[in-house]
C-alpha cells in the first residue's frame, strides 16, 4: 500500500471517529423521554433536588421534615399542570440555586456540561499526535558537533 492511500485511510479513520463522537454527544445531549405518570415524573423530579435540611441528599432519599415539605409542592404544582422546569425555578427561588443538584445547560453552568467532553477530546487528540509522533521515529538527531563533544569526553575519560 502506497503512502498516500494509507495517509488518505488513516485521514478517514480520524473523521469517522469524529462523527461517531459527535453523534454520540448529540444523543447523549437529547433530552431524556418523560416520565409516564405524575408519579414517576414527581419522583425524577424529586431526585434532582436538594434536601435543604440534609447534607448531600436528594428531597426523594430524604425523610425530613424539609424533604417533605419539598416533595408535597412538587406534587401540588405537578397536578395543577406546572412543567419540571417552572417547578425547578421556584423551589431554587425559595431556598437558593443550591438546592439544585443537576446545573442547568446553559451560562456558565453549561461549562460544568461541556468543559470534560473538552478534556477528553484534547487528551485523546494529545495522544495521537504524541504516538503519531513517536512511530514517526522522534525528531532528535545528533549532530557533528554533538559527535565530536561525546568523542573529546570518550577520550579524556579515565
Amino acid at each position: 500500500m502506497s503512502r498516500p492511500v494509507a495517509a488518505r485511510r488513516r485521514t478517514l479513520g480520524w473523521i469517522g471517529l469524529a462523527v461517531v463522537l459527535a453523534v454520540a454527544l448529540v444523543v447523549g445531549i437529547g433530552s431524556d423521554p418523560p416520565p409516564r405518570t405524575d408519579a414517576d415524573r414527581a419522583r425524577a423530579l424529586a431526585e434532582t433536588i436538594a434536601c435543604p435540611q440534609c447534607d448531600g441528599q436528594s428531597v426523594a432519599d430524604s425523610d425530613s421534615p424539609a424533604a417533605l415539605g419539598v416533595r408535597s409542592v412538587i406534587d401540588e404544582r405537578i397536578a395543577e399542570g406546572a412543567s419540571d422546569a417552572e417547578i425547578r425555578d421556584e423551589l431554587a427561588g425559595a431556598y437558593g440555586e443550591r438546592v439544585l443538584l443537576t446545573p442547568g445547560s446553559s451560562g456558565v453552568s453549561s461549562l460544568v456540561w461541556t468543559l470534560p467532553v473538552v478534556a477528553l477530546v484534547t487528551a485523546v487528540a494529545g495522544l495521537a499526535f504524541t504516538f503519531r509522533r513517536w512511530r514517526r521515529g522522534g525528531g532528535a538527531r545528533a549532530t557533528d558537533a554533538d559527535r565530536e563533544l561525546v568523542a573529546h569526553a570518550r577520550e579524556s575519560a579515565p
